[in-house]
């Protein structure tokens, strides 16, 4: 009786340990998936705004600002159940000055391609998203 307790114990905490293990690489692709497209998006926005910067087309804007909702939205995957969801506050905010307040946010634009260049190269710098916050307050101000 004890031997056949034993082994469907052992039985057991293999399956659930198999479950968990992977459960847990399913998450970790999740999160590797995010951060992928987190890091594209701001890629993607940097050059849109750098390229509005130089010619000031109206399309590479509009193109940024696509861009930075794509690198916005993979960031709050990135980030959900974690410490760093405030930073999600901060990136909402400047989208949304970059779509209601256009003309404020081109007098910004050396500081959003700033920002928009320190997360092209690393999603996750959290200098990169104090210098979100010194551009939200700016786009508020």
């Amino acid at each position: 009786m004890k031997k056949t307790v034993s082994v469907l114990l052992i039985i057991f905490l293999a399956v659930t340990s198999a479950l968990f293990c992977g459960l847990w690489l399913r998450e970790r692709d999740n999160r590797d998936d995010a951060r992928r497209l987190a890091q594209s998006g701001a890629l993607e926005a940097y050059e849109s705004f750098s390229d509005f910067a130089a010619s000031g087309e109206e399309s590479d804007y509009w193109r940024g600002a696509a861009a930075f909702r794509s690198f916005e939205q993979a960031y709050q995957m990135l980030v959900e159940g974690t410490n760093r969801e405030d930073n999600v506050i901060f990136c909402n905010e400047v989208y949304g000055a970059l779509l209601l307040s256009p003309e404020k946010s081109r007098e910004h634009m050396a500081e959003i391609c700033q920002v928009m260049e320190l997360l092209a190269k690393d999603v996750e710098d959290t200098a990169g998203y104090a210098r979100m916050a010194e551009l939200r307050n700016a786009l508020e101000a």
